[in-house]
């Protein structure tokens, strides 16, 4: 689950892979087989009327040389009928020939579109069966913690000292699970769009009063908080979205910092775009992991996981929010220098 490369290769198994193809393969058919049946009454069709209309043209040139009553006229006749078969023939085989190149044609463009056609569909499944595994696997992680602790305290009697400590870690696991399942509600949420939640917003006043508000957090880790708010920035969207959002950036530039570090929060108006900044001192990510940190679950493999607990999802999170409110969201990080988010919303 830390490598995006080893969750990929670990869903795409010979079995799942086999089941679209057969399903690439069906839908090849349906089209071949729609384009042979349009083809053969196609072919029908003209095969009928040419061999009607060449038929009648014989028939009154029959008739003519009938009149005529001479041998010439009855030799010319046989020798149309004779021509008219080798049309025929000649006709019949010409729209075999191409009726099987175009079958041969069709048979490749219908592979092809298939293929483009069942590719969302098989990314999609693909995804949605690697986020149920890494739920899952989510879930079973502190729900085995709570397991085990349960059962060690039932095997003997404790002193009050151990229980409250069970205790403890049990509250923190609950609260893990807590946030984990307000998170996964809040992505299953917000794929339904509710338009009545979108307000002006000043964006500058949430960033200040976020930072007094998470200062206490700061100060407990010993990092201290600089900003440069302007607090004079609106926005149009959803005041609850953003909150989470920035709260969500301004808390992991806080437990992924060194002791002593500092978090810088730079908010800025600029070409009618709002402009955040913020930037930490801390351990900073490796250059391998930046494609995949928005991606949900991923943890980076490294110290970065032991300074703070987290579901995995707050990046995932906070992309979605920004992408919701017709922003753009970029990350410049160097390991065990520090990292930068720089989010751009658009301002009234």
């Amino acid at each position: 689950m830390k490598n995006i490369f080893k969750r990929s290769e670990e869903w795409d198994t010979p079995t799942k892979q086999s089941e679209f193809k057969k399903a690439v393969i069906l839908l090849t058919s349906y089209y071949t087989l729609g384009v042979l049946v349009i083809l053969t009454i196609f072919n029908i069709m003209v095969y009928s009327m040419f061999v009607s209309n060449i038929r009648a043209e014989n028939t009154e040139n029959k008739e003519h040389l009938a009149l005529e009553n001479n041998d010439d006229g009855e030799r010319s006749a046989n020798i149309g009928e004779t021509k008219i078969q080798e049309i025929q023939d000649d006709l019949a085989n010409n729209l075999l020939t191409s009726d099987i190149i175009i079958l041969l044609i069709t048979l490749f463009v219908s592979y092809f579109i298939s293929r483009r056609t069942l590719l969302p569909l098989e990314e999609s499944y693909k995804n949605q069966k690697r986020f149920v595994a890494d739920v899952a696997h989510e879930l079973r992680t502190p729900l085995a913690v709570l397991q085990a602790g349960g059962e060690t305290m039932l095997r003997s009697d404790r002193t009050v000292p151990e229980y409250a400590k069970f205790i403890q870690e049990s509250l923190d696991e609950i609260k893990r699970l807590s946030t984990l399942s307000n998170d996964l509600l809040f992505l299953v949420r917000n794929n339904v769009k509710k338009e009545s939640q979108i307000n002006e917003v000043s964006f500058g006043n949430i960033c200040q009063s976020q930072i007094d508000i998470m200062q206490p957090y700061a100060s407990a880790k010993d990092i201290f908080i600089e900003s440069t708010i302007d607090k004079s920035i609106v926005i149009k969207g959803k005041s609850d979205d953003l909150v989470r959002m920035y709260v969500n950036l301004l808390k992991n530039a806080i437990d992924y910092n060194k002791k002593g570090g500092t978090v810088s929060v730079v908010l800025e108006k600029r070409h009618n775009k709002a402009i955040l900044k913020i930037s930490d001192t801390g351990i900073g990510i490796k250059k391998e992991d930046l494609p995949y940190i928005f991606e949900r679950f991923f943890k980076a493999d490294n110290s970065r996981t032991q300074n703070a607990s987290g579901t995995g999802l707050g990046l995932a999170i906070v992309k979605e929010i920004v992408h919701e409110h017709l922003g753009s969201i970029k990350v410049d990080s160097e390991e065990g220098k520090g990292t930068t988010f720089e989010i751009v919303l658009p301002c009234i």
